[in-house]
Formats: structure tokens, C-alpha cells, sequence
């Protein structure tokens, strides 16, 4: 597979979760999905109770996971997600929340 096939397949969102989404497990619990889809990138706690989250994977795995954020873990109530699509560029091969 060459460098350009390779990126073809990966895909990177930045993605703001917006509702009931701090004090409920949703970083915990993106970060176990994430692991399982095997996507990198991070997820935390905004000041003004949303949460941010960058995912890079492959395309098919973001677009799973992109389906989870709108739902969330059972306790949250998500009543809006933002969604940017970036160029793959997140250099770490982790999940981490921060």
C-alpha cells in the first residue's frame, strides 16, 4: 500500500458533544469505543460543559464512532453534535483523554 492509498483510507474529525455530556461517563466511555474501533486522538471537558473530541482512524471506524457521539453513554443526553472533517494529520497512534 503506498503513503497516498494509505490516507486515502484515514479520516479525522474534530467533533464538539453538546447537551448533558459532563459527569456521565462520556470520556470514559468514548475512550473504551475508540480503543475498540481502534481510532487516536483525545477527548476532553470544555469550560462551557460541552466536550471536544479528535478521532483519526479509519474512515468507516470515525463514521461509527461519529454515530455513538450523537448517542453517548446511557447516563448523557447529547442534544447536539459539531462535526469538522480534518486532513489526517494527528501524530500520535493513542486515544487519550485529557
Amino acid at each position: 500500500m503506498t503513503i497516498n492509498e494509505a490516507l486515502s483510507t484515514q479520516a479525522q474529525y474534530h467533533l464538539i458533544i453538546q447537551g448533558t455530556v459532563q459527569g456521565v461517563f462520556f470520556r470514559k466511555s468514548s475512550l473504551e469505543i475508540a480503543t475498540q474501533l481502534n481510532l487516536h486522538g483525545w477527548i476532553n471537558n470544555n469550560k462551557n460543559k460541552t466536550v471536544s473530541l479528535l478521532i483519526r482512524g479509519k474512515k468507516e471506524n470515525c463514521k461509527k464512532m461519529i454515530k455513538w457521539c450523537h448517542k453517548g453513554p446511557p447516563q448523557a443526553k447529547v442534544s447536539n453534535v459539531i462535526i469538522r472533517k480534518e486532513h489526517p494529520n494527528y501524530p500520535q497512534n493513542t486515544f487519550i483523554i485529557k
